[in-house]
């Protein structure tokens, strides 16, 4: 009689439970998107620019109505549609 055990390998190819706890674990694809207003960023860099004297008051002047004319058109609806983007397949 031997006093040898049986070493039973808990990684083998038999054992299949971590498929069904990895594939219904929940997980799923989201897709985010993130939109960063820097305006007011670039807005304190002018008034810096201005509090500096780097900038006459008409300079800063043009520069903040500069600045608002960019914003408006970036609001402004533009032909930039996704729902008619074309997609192009390149071999």
């Amino acid at each position: 009689m031997s006093n040898l055990r049986k070493y039973d390998n808990p990684f083998s190819a038999s054992r299949n439970d971590n498929n069904s706890q990895v594939a219904n674990s929940g997980n799923s694809d989201v897709d985010v998107t993130v939109e960063v207003n820097t305006m007011p960023i670039a807005y304190a860099m002018l008034c810096s620019l201005y509090a500096t004297k780097q900038l006459t008051y008409a300079e800063f002047d043009d520069a903040i109505k500069h600045l608002k004319n960019l914003v408006e058109e970036d609001r402004s609806p533009s032909g930039n549609n996704p729902n008619t983007a074309k997609i192009y397949h390149i071999e």
